[in-house]
């Protein structure tokens, strides 16, 4: 019981936010005044990760970026884009050390305390946008979160992944080049 409690703990101290966001990008440059994008060749040394980086983990972050960034008025081309896009996956394994604060009596003997180590895996996906025509970064979003949390407990990693994504992508520039669509509103 003692365990469970530590357990339940740990994670209410690591996954209060069960994903955090950080961004960055260049002030020197913005972002706003490009308008198509294309993404970049895929990293060999992405293998590393093959339980995690796959074909169908790749289509699902491409597929859920080029729906937000289409939103924003972006457009995705494979010639003179003016962005380029590119993310990284990486899983840390993380070990969280409690130490129980008191010994205990077990019949006539003390029993000194123990500590309980916990581990988990912190997964990080990055995502990157650089100007293709000098490879310039010029935003970074990046989302971290417990990897058993995020995707495991929500039972769809596709949900998981973009709704990671909606969140980096959330204080991404609309594109000032971005084109109005006419769409008729129906009302029953």
């Amino acid at each position: 019981m003692k365990r469970l409690v530590y357990l339940l703990a740990i994670f209410a101290m690591a996954c209060s936010p069960e994903i955090r966001i950080y961004s960055d990008y260049d002030k020197e440059f913005d972002v706003a005044q490009f308008r198509t994008y294309h993404w970049s060749k895929p990293l060999a040394d992405q293998e590393w990760y093959p339980l995690y980086y796959n074909e169908m983990t790749d289509k699902r972050i491409r597929s859920a970026v080029n729906d937000l960034l289409a939103v924003r008025g972006y457009v995705l081309t494979d010639s003179s884009a003016e962005l380029t896009l590119d993310y990284t996956i990486t899983v840390e394994e993380r070990s969280v050390f409690l130490p129980d604060p008191y010994g205990y009596m077990y019949w006539d003997y003390y029993m000194r305390s123990r500590p309980d180590v916990f581990n988990y895996r912190e997964a990080t996906l990055a995502l990157e946008v650089s100007n293709a025509s000098d490879g310039h970064l010029l935003w970074r979003g990046w989302a971290v979160g417990v990897l058993e949390v995020v995707v495991y407990e929500s039972g769809d990693v596709e949900v998981a992944i973009r709704s990671a994504l909606a969140k980096i992508l959330k204080d991404f520039p609309d594109s000032v080049k971005r084109q109005s669509v006419d769409m008729p509103i129906k009302i029953h």
